[in-house]
């Protein structure tokens, strides 16, 4: 026999309990379940929990932060009355999940991400279909055909473009680095080199890391040549020929998922990180050992002094700005950005090298410079996402374009193989490792600082906010909840669209008339790309 449980409603036991005045906490939420099922059926809820983890795998695999995913996917859950839906991601695999009620068991959904794709105009096309389900306007049929639409078209533009958007990235990455004429023009043909060899590895089915490592090997090989026959020193070359390699956005969105309690992807993402990283110190490894083999001497002393080249006259502050710039465009254009967006991200990404300029003269450390650089890169993708309605990972992708820390990384490895000279080596990967953590940590508070802007009334806000219902959520700042918006009968014809916010307390309403699904479409099909890299 098992043991009986205690009666709470004895009298006796009840009497233990002293009431006394005073205001009091309310109860966990730990282990508490709805007592009812609000009218949903098993149907829609599979069908919600399906369009969640859709979005979720779109956002994941364009490098959107975990914290960012899952605040995005439950605002969805809730637009359609879904309130208690679960979402996890752990790594690679996003889980979705319907509370069970007194009605009604659980209901779970798993799906791994199994390719990386940056392709911004499809996160821009995202964002404006989470906007329409948010103002209560689009059913959830309506959802999922417009998702239909959106994962099946091609990039925007053909391949050709993006590889050329890679070469002008490199070439402005070469004049901020204060290269000539020669480096210029060989860092962009470098760089273009690699992108269609990194395509062919990529069908071939080669894993990233070794993508990586030909990547490099390639840039050290080019600049091994240049200084050879030309005379160029090859640290500019091989720093512009790894940049493009780096994992920017994928520190940022580690740092970010630490900040917001994700731990386990946090450290998966820097893992991810570090193992890239490394497949570009064995590529310049490997070049400089096929030089060496074949009897090249390479007799050059990189200089330690400083992390980022500082231009202390007028021109050449001038070209390292506009480097910086054309670098910012040309980033966006190889991201499949929407058009619009590439002259936005150029600014930012001028104005970000300013800043480092103007910090160093000012007499701050290479890592205080990066992380206030950083911090307003953060600050103005906030701003211009909520004026633009758009999301803010192509701005701050763009922004932290100069402060990647390419040319500290090239000198460490070069000490290392080279000089022999591990002690530079050693203070070379230490900056590097902080300047990536100041760049991270400083766009996530830029993006704190400027949260307030994205749901808060006010002057400020209000001059900068568009009216219209929320996109792709940043969780970094306040977190805000929408209401459940009730059930809409299937419109006919175009898809009206709501202005207002689905936020707190408001409901849904008609107003203006923005089109349905197939009007998402920034420009004509094109060709279908050759694939993902």
């Amino acid at each position: 026999m098992g043991h009986e449980l205690p009666d709470d409603t004895d009298p006796r036991r009840r009497g233990l309990r002293i009431s006394l005045p005073g205001r009091r906490d309310p109860a966990p939420v730990a282990g508490q379940r709805r007592k009812a099922a609000d009218g949903l059926g098993d149907l829609h809820t599979r069908k919600v929990l399906d369009l969640t983890i859709r979005l979720a795998e779109v956002m994941l695999s364009s490098g959107s932060g975990t914290a960012d995913v899952v605040a995005t996917a439950q605002d969805v859950a809730q637009a359609y009355r879904l309130t208690d839906c679960v979402v996890d991601i752990a790594v690679t695999t996003i889980f979705v999940s319907a509370l069970p009620t007194a009605d009604s068991p659980p209901v779970t959904i798993v799906r791994s991400v199994q390719t990386r794709s940056t392709d911004y105009t499809r996160l821009a096309e995202l964002d404006r279909l989470v906007q329409r389900i948010t103002s209560g306007g689009v059913t959830v049929e309506q959802a999922h055909d417009a998702m239909d639409e959106l994962s099946e078209r091609p990039h925007p533009y053909p391949r050709w473009v993006a590889t050329a958007g890679w070469a002008g990235f490199a070439l402005g990455i070469a004049m901020l680095l204060g290269g000539d004429w020669l480096t210029c023009i060989l860092a962009a043909v470098t760089s273009a080199v690699i992108d269609r060899v990194g395509r062919m590895l990529n069908r071939a089915g080669t894993p990233f890391f070794f993508q990586q490592a030909v990547g490099a090997t390639i840039a050290t090989l080019v600049a091994v040549a240049a200084y050879l026959f030309a005379d160029q020193g090859p640290s500019a070359l091989v720093a512009t020929g790894i940049v493009m390699l780096l994992s920017g956005l994928t520190l940022v969105g580690s740092v970010q998922d630490a900040l917001t309690g994700n731990m386990l992807t946090a450290v998966a993402r820097l893992g991810d990180v570090l193992f890239l990283t490394l497949g570009i110190v064995v590529g310049i490894l490997a070049g400089l050992q096929f030089a060496s083999l074949a009897g090249i001497d390479i007799e050059l002393h990189v200089d330690a002094t400083q992390m980022f080249v500082v231009p202390n006259r007028p021109l050449p502050i001038v070209l390292a700005v506009l480097g910086a710039a054309l670098a910012g465009v040309c980033l966006a254009v190889a991201s499949y950005a929407p058009l619009r967006s590439a002259p936005t991200a150029g600014v930012v990404a001028g104005l970000a090298e300013l800043s480092l300029i103007g910090l160093s003269s000012a007499g701050f450390g290479q890592v205080v410079a990066t992380g206030i650089a950083a911090t307003g890169v953060g600050v103005l993708a906030t701003v211009i996402s909520i004026r633009r309605r758009a999301p803010a990972l192509v701005t701050a992708t763009a922004g932290i374009t100069p402060m990647l820390p390419g040319l500290a990384v090239f000198r460490s490895v070069f000490y290392f193989a080279v000089d022999s000279n591990y002690a530079d080596g050693i203070a070379q990967a230490l900056a590097a490792a902080a300047t990536a953590l100041a760049i991270g940590a400083g766009v996530v508070m830029g993006e704190l600082i400027g949260s307030p802007l994205r749901y808060r009334a006010g002057r400020v806000g209000d001059l900068l906010r568009v009216e219209g219902p929320p996109g792709l959520r940043r969780a970094v700042g306040r977190v805000v909840h929408l209401r459940p918006t009730k059930n809409l009968p299937p419109p006919t014809g175009r898809t009206p669209r709501s202005p207002s916010v689905a936020l707190g307390p408001t409901s849904a309403r008609n107003a203006g008339d923005d089109g349905d699904a197939g009007d998402m479409d920034n420009g004509e099909n094109v060709e279908t790309p050759e694939g993902e890299r």
